[in-house]
C-alpha cells in the first residue's frame, strides 16, 4: 500500500486563508493540479493507506452509512495511531484529494443565487434581496468547507472533518470492544444525540470501561434510549451518580449496577414529567 500523504504546514495555512477564492475548486475542479507541488504530498513513512477503500464510502448519511463508513476508514490504514489521528495536515490532505468526492456529496455546497437585473428588479428591491441571499449562501459554503475539510482542535478532528470523524468513531468502538467493533458502532451512532453524548464528551469517550458499561446497558435495556428525552435524563443521572466514581476500579457487575440505577432515575424523571404535563 502507498504511504500516507500529508500537507506541509505552510500549505495547510494557505488553504485555510484562501477558502473563498478556492470555492470553485471545492465545488468542481479540485486540487489535482497542485499534487506535485512542493509541500502538497509529503509522505509519512510509518503509515500506509489503501486509497481504493475510500471509493466505497457512502455519502447518504444516516446511522447505517456512518457505521459502514467508519469501518471502511478505520480499515483503510495500516500503522495509524491516536496521536497521528489528531494531526490536521493528514485529514485535510485526504479531504482535498482522495476523499474530496465523498466530502462534496456528503456535505454539498449550495448554489449561489444569480443577480437580479433590470429596472423592475431595482425598483422592487429584488436585486438587493438577491445580493443579500448570495452573501448568506456564500458564507454558508465557506463555513461548510472550514468545518468539514479541515480539522481544527479536538472537536475538529473528532467530530467535524469528513474523514477523521469516521476514524475516531471506529477507534472508540474498537477500544470499547475489539471483538465487536461493528456492534458497538451501531450503538454509538444510533442517533446524533447518542453520539453527541457518548463520543463528543472526552470524559466518556476516553473511559473505555464506563463506555462499555453504557453500551451493555443500552443493549439489555433499550428503553434507556427509547426517546431522546429519556437518554438525556439517563446521562444527567450518570453525571450525578457517577461523579467521583473511579469506574476503572470497579467490576463490570458493579458498573452495571450503577448504570441500572441511572436508568431507573431517568424513567422516573420522564414519568414524573408526563404526569405533570
Amino acid at each position: 500500500m502507498p504511504k500516507l500523504k500529508y500537507f506541509a504546514e505552510s500549505i495547510l495555512a494557505d488553504l485555510k486563508a484562501n477558502v473563498p477564492s478556492n470555492l470553485e475548486r471545492y465545488r468542481s475542479s479540485g486540487f489535482d493540479s497542485q499534487a506535485h507541488l512542493n509541500g502538497w504530498s509529503m509522505e509519512l513513512s510509518s503509515v500506509e493507506v489503501d486509497p481504493e477503500q475510500f471509493e466505497k464510502l457512502d455519502p447518504s448519511g444516516g446511522s447505517a452509512a456512518e457505521v459502514g463508513n467508519s469501518l471502511i476508514v478505520f480499515g483503510a490504514f495500516s500503522g495509524m495511531t491516536p496521536a497521528l489521528a489528531t494531526e490536521e495536515r493528514v485529514w485535510a490532505r485526504l479531504t482535498h484529494f482522495e476523499c474530496l468526492e465523498y466530502a462534496r456529496k456528503r456535505w454539498p455546497l449550495k448554489d449561489e443565487p444569480k443577480e437580479s437585473g433590470g429596472l423592475l428588479g431595482g425598483l422592487t428591491g429584488a436585486k438587493q434581496k438577491a445580493a443579500e441571499l448570495r452573501k448568506k449562501v456564500h458564507h454558508q459554503n465557506i463555513s461548510q468547507i472550514e468545518t468539514h475539510y479541515f480539522a481544527r482542535g479536538r472537536t475538529g478532528y473528532r467530530d467535524d472533518n469528513a474523514v477523521s470523524r469516521l476514524w475516531w468513531n471506529a477507534f472508540i468502538a474498537w477500544r470499547v470492544d475489539p471483538q465487536d467493533q461493528a456492534g458497538v458502532l451501531k450503538e454509538l451512532l444510533r442517533t446524533a444525540d447518542i453520539r453527541s453524548n457518548l463520543v463528543e464528551r472526552p470524559m466518556l469517550s476516553n473511559r473505555a470501561s464506563l463506555l462499555r458499561g453504557i453500551i451493555q446497558t443500552m443493549r439489555s435495556h433499550p428503553d434507556v434510549y427509547g426517546t431522546e428525552a429519556t437518554f438525556r435524563e439517563f446521562m444527567k443521572a450518570l453525571n450525578l451518580r457517577g461523579s467521583g466514581v473511579l469506574f476503572e476500579s470497579l467490576t463490570d457487575k458493579e458498573t452495571s449496577a450503577i448504570l441500572l440505577r441511572c436508568r431507573d432515575d431517568a424513567l422516573r424523571s420522564i414519568q414524573k414529567a408526563q404526569k405533570a404535563a
